[in-house]
């Protein structure tokens, strides 16, 4: 690979790392790698392994393919094919979550599609402090409860709670109820 053609590992790492908001120290810890090479990559005074940079992609939530030295070889528009989108199901197969997140994509934000059968639930552990979820329900009707409390909300109705104590979506339709839901994860 000629000089001209390099890729700038030094400064995706940085960047990325700026824009997670971890420190060297931070990202050291998480990654498994010394602090004294993070701080040479980041200079650009050593060449990392494949498996240093790999461990780096993990520890920043990067797909490698970020790393391609900002190449955008995506097409303007990328469609995504409902059938495509990365999905699960809970173990009673009543309750399937699609991923609607680009899935190259560093965001302090997920969302998802849920769609829930009759007798539907999902329960979810509390997830950081201070995340928060934005439930909007397109079809049939959906509660969240936290606790003793209970809200339920119709077709076109947004539910906003804070998602850092368990909490539980239950389909309160006799039918199927879709609804979006936007995760979103405090600053670091």
């Amino acid at each position: 690979m000629s000089r001209e053609n390099a890729l700038d590992i030094a400064g995706l790492i940085r960047d990325a790392r700026k824009s997670a908001g971890l420190t060297l120290e931070q990202l050291a810890a998480i990654s498994g790698v010394s602090r004294s090479m993070l701080s040479a990559i980041e200079r650009n005074a050593a060449n990392p392994t494949f498996a240093v940079v790999w461990s780096l992609a993990a520890a920043l939530k990067l797909d490698l393919s970020a790393l391609d030295g900002g190449r955008d070889t995506a097409p303007v528009i990328e469609h995504v094919h409902n059938q495509s989108a990365p999905t699960r199901l809970t173990a009673d197969g009543l309750c399937q979550i699609a991923m609607l997140n680009p899935k190259n994509a560093n965001l302090p934000v997920e969302w998802h599609k849920l769609s829930l059968k009759t007798g539907g639930v999902l329960q979810s552990r509390a997830h950081a402090r201070g995340t928060m979820e934005h439930l909007t329900c397109f079809t049939g009707a959906l509660s969240v409860t936290i606790g003793e409390n209970t809200v339920s909300a119709g077709s076109g109705d947004t539910l906003r709670y804070r998602a850092d104590t368990e909490h539980t979506i239950t389909n309160e339709a006799k039918g199927i109820s879709e609804a979006v839901l936007l995760v979103v994860q405090p600053k670091v």
